[in-house]
């Protein structure tokens, strides 16, 4: 056997591994993939928790009690915030997150931004119609309201935001969505009239929807710039904001977390409450656990920092 018989063998027995390592799937894909799965998953588990169980529906109904107060102090904003919501606005979205993606070449984003804003919408309307709340004999609102639609536009518009926004500028928009879907979500759960029509759990569905389906965009415009071998986002600077803010978030997201599961465990524990003290502290911790989730999810996205495709700068 000649020398280069030997060195060809040796080449070509270190060629499987390398095989291996190429088809394996990238981070950059797999990360964005099992968070979209997460929000899935957990988007079942809140409709099995607090709106298939007894002791759920009395938590939320002790929570729906306590919202009076606030109705009472909050209507004319909550009034002002949710009347903005409407399918028109949604398309002005659309057309602004469209023209936002092309104004940096980036068409893949452009359509992305589409399918994400259409995606979560559509999903929480098909679930809205085909879901059906258990009547359990704890509230006379027994019709289904799981996921919220209101919440879902506030939640897929900040998404989209995060989505379309210059690497730069990322920072900035993951605190402005945080609390464009933490507000419009709470002011959903107070309501504008006599009564609230939207629980705590059809607020945090909805920001779990409007996640999944960001996380799902993003892991397959992760797969196609893996895929063309492009360099993506990652090699850009994230801006010199990302860590203040994601620790921020962080922070604020598990205070808020800690307290309203606290409120919440202990209104569980003494369902039915029957108190307005005890039905107030239902309340604060579905608007405390509502802000968890916002801060989390949003807190989680800045942190899997996009890995898109290149701009084009040929012409269209």
């Amino acid at each position: 056997m000649s020398e280069h018989d030997v060195v060809t063998g040796r080449a070509g027995e270190q060629e499987p591994p390398a095989r291996a390592r190429r088809a394996a799937l990238p981070p950059g894909v797999l990360a964005p993939a099992l968070a979209s799965l997460l929000c899935v998953v957990l988007t079942v588990l809140t409709w099995r928790a607090f709106e298939t169980t007894r002791r759920g529906q009395l938590v939320e109904e002790a929570a729906r009690l306590g919202s009076e107060g606030a109705r009472d102090r909050f209507s004319d904003v909550t009034s002002l915030l949710l009347g903005v919501v409407s399918v028109p606005f949604l398309v002005l979205v659309v057309a602004a997150a469209v023209l936002v993606a092309l104004a940096q070449r980036r068409w893949s984003i452009a359509v992305a931004a589409i399918v994400v804003l259409v995606g979560a919408n559509v999903t929480t309307q098909v679930l809205q119609a085909s879901l059906e709340r258990p009547s359990l004999g704890v509230s006379s609102l027994v019709m289904n309201s799981f996921p919220s639609g209101h919440a879902t536009v506030a939640a897929s518009i900040a998404v989209t935001a995060l989505l379309v926004a210059p690497v730069g500028w990322r920072a900035a928009i993951a605190l402005l969505g945080t609390l464009v879907s933490a507000a419009l979500g709470i002011s959903t759960m107070i309501g504008v009239d006599t009564t609230a029509w939207h629980r705590g759990s059809d607020v945090v569905a909805a920001m779990l929807i409007a996640s999944a389906w960001y996380f799902l965009v993003e892991a397959v415009l992760a797969w196609l710039t893996e895929r063309d071998g492009g360099p993506g986002a990652r090699s850009r600077t994230a801006g010199r904001l990302v860590r203040p803010v994601l620790r921020v978030l962080t922070v604020l997201g598990g205070l808020c977390g800690g307290l309203g599961m606290g409120a919440l465990a202990a209104t569980a524990l003494r369902v039915p409450v029957g108190t307005d003290l005890g039905e107030q502290v239902a309340f604060a911790g579905s608007v405390l656990g509502v802000a968890a989730v916002a801060c989390g999810l949003q807190a989680l996205m800045l942190r899997l920092r996009p890995h898109h495709p290149a701009p084009r700068t040929e012409p269209v």
